[in-house]
């Protein structure tokens, strides 16, 4: 049995199921229903696309045809993402997160796009005044914001735009022209470009880069600190400042006052923080791999005793030992390797400690204490990871495809959340290390706030958090499942036409279940094509049943609300509260 063919059992199945319990009549009502809800979904309507995932009698009807089944099912997915997204609390403040969320949902190959949201981003407006016209007029400024409309980000004043690109130049006759029709037939993704370039030219266009924003922000407080701290320095010193980069200035600084000094002091702390790590400051691999080795037992210690950590522990008790490993990561403080099980902790965050500290990379290594006191530090991240470890074990024992979600992450940060309350509130050593920490350390910072955020919110505020303010980039599991069901459901349909051996002999040079499974949402759907006939049918039936992965993360956030229950409610919650933001 081929496994387009494989696939008809399990949705005739539930068509069966369906007709024994209804009858002929009630199955016309279905029917009927299903018909509408597909004119309904094809023209963007979010309503219907709620009411049919609903509507178990339809649903079940629209599966027993294994084409346009999981077809509809993308799009509906697509829609309801859309309508969640949207309805949640959107400012000015966060027009750029918006957008990002935005960009990976309205594209040309996005489902959407089928469904006349896109790939032209005003068609997003046209939606919204269609399907959602009580939306205030605020929240309709921030769309248009997030899109990057031409007469937000351009004014109302001009049609077009001359700018530099890389080696093209305006002042030399062969810049770049941005007209206002070009703009408009740009997806998201390109208008970012175009911006981004602007941004080399102009400052005034960094207010739509979260990032660059903040990095200007540091580099604005870091020069105030430099310059304070010059006037402890001698002639000699400052002359070797003298015309030297900021970055250049910091580092020199470190040189001149010890990381030790900067006790009480934040302007040598904010230094120290920024600059780059002194020769004996930095963790050789060597000696990296040998702290990865004590940190495993010394983190072990901070987590005993903590909801949080009892659950972390409880699993590696049964999955096998906790392994950590210290290297170099791109833009993250922690993150967790499938390929080895382990979790992997950022050597800069730990040699940024080290820096403020005054420890060195020797130092370190003859001083169980300062072992001990980076583990505490970085022992919320391990939890954090330990979470996404959980995932992954979950998935490859149910078999099923798992991509990376903001769900995922909700999950992640609430266990993480719980467990540095708990620290807060418990251990007077932990809570001293990141209140000093937090006026240098973005690390420290999100970490409180996090733990904050979780104690003080309510389940859905707290999702909503995450989405929003750190994986507005990332898709919802709705949005990911929708963006690989109408990808995988295009190709078996196209497949569908071949014969039986023309399919066998494809298949013979397409990609394995193992690697499509291995696959980010937006890899396997441009990869379709190139994946094994049998493989894109598997992972279209796990995509079909969302209800399996809902599950586990409902239960999973139902552990941690009611574990912050018992803590906030127990004897020792009264001895101390998470610092104030």
């Amino acid at each position: 049995m081929n496994a387009l063919s494989a696939r008809k059992p399990v949705f005739a199945a539930l068509a069966a199921l369906f007709l024994l319990c209804g009858g002929t009549a009630f199955a016309q009502k279905a029917a009927d229903r299903l018909l509408a809800y597909e004119a309904a979904i094809s023209s963007g309507n979010p309503a219907a696309a709620v009411a049919f995932l609903k509507d178990r009698e339809a649903f079940n009807l629209a599966a027993a045809d294994d084409v346009k089944g999981p077809a509809l099912l993308g799009k509906a997915e697509a829609l309801k993402d859309l309508r969640d997204l949207l309805a949640m609390p959107w400012d000015k403040e966060k027009a750029n997160k918006l957008n990002d969320a935005l960009s990976i949902r309205i594209d040309a190959d996005k489902p959407l796009a089928k469904v006349g949201v896109g790939p032209e981003p005003e068609k997003l407006l046209v939606w919204l005044e269609k399907y959602q016209p009580s939306y205030p007029q605020s929240k309709k400024t921030v769309v248009r914001t997030a899109i990057r409309q031409w007469e937000i980000v351009f004014g109302t004043m001009t049609d077009l735009r001359e700018m530099s690109w890389g080696q093209a130049r305006v002042l030399q006759g062969r810049g770049v022209t941005v007209t206002k029709d070009s703009w408009g037939s740009m997806v998201l993704s390109e208008r970012n470009a175009v911006i981004a370039q602007l941004m080399k030219q102009d400052q005034a266009f960094i207010i739509y880069n979260d990032q660059v924003l903040a990095a200007k922000k540091d580099s604005v407080a870091l020069q105030a600190s430099v310059d304070k701290v010059k006037s402890r320095l001698t002639p000699e010193q400052l002359a070797q400042l003298s015309g030297k980069p900021l970055a250049d200035q910091a580092y020199l600084l470190g040189n001149f006052f010890d990381g030790g000094a900067a006790k009480g002091d934040s302007d040598l702390a904010r230094i120290h923080a920024a600059r780059d790590s002194l020769p004996k400051e930095v963790l050789p691999a060597q000696q990296r791999d040998l702290l990865g080795g004590m940190m495993g037992p010394a983190v072990s210690k901070e987590l005993a005793g903590t909801k949080a950590g009892q659950k972390v522990l409880g699993f590696y008790a049964k999955e096998g030992p906790l392994k950590i490993e210290i290297r170099p990561l791109d833009g993250k403080y922690s993150a967790y390797d499938p390929a080895t099980r382990t979790i992997v902790l950022n050597s800069e965050t730990i040699q940024q400690y080290m820096r403020v500290k005054g420890y060195t990379a020797d130092s370190v290594m003859r001083s169980p204490e300062q072992v001990a006191e980076i583990a505490k530090y970085m022992s919320p991240v391990v939890v954090y990871s330990s979470a996404h470890h959980m995932q992954d074990s979950w998935a490859r024992k149910q078999g099923v495809y798992k991509p990376h979600v903001q769900e995922d992450e909700i999950e992640a940060m609430s266990l993480e959340g719980l467990y540095t309350s708990e620290k807060l509130r418990k251990d007077k050593v932990f809570r001293s290390i990141m209140d000093s920490s937090r006026g240098f350390s973005s690390y420290a910072t999100k970490r409180v706030d996090i733990a904050t955020e979780f104690s003080a919110s309510g389940s859905k505020r707290f999702a909503t958090t995450v989405r929003q303010r750190y994986f507005s980039g990332l898709p919802s599991l709705d949005s990911a499942a929708s963006q690989v069901l109408g990808a995988v459901s295009e190709e078996l349909e196209r497949r569908s036409a071949l014969s039986v051996q023309q399919r066998a002999q494809n298949d013979t040079m397409n990609l394995t279940l193992q690697e499509a499974m291995e696959m980010t949402p937006e890899e396997l759907a441009g990869s379709a094509g190139e994946i094994r006939t049998d493989a894109l049918a598997k992972i279209e039936r796990d995509l079909s049943a969302l209800g399996v992965y809902k599950s586990r993360y409902a239960a999973s956030e139902r552990d941690s609300r009611k574990a912050l229950k018992t803590i906030k409610t127990s004897a020792s919650a009264k001895t101390a509260a998470p610092p104030a933001l």
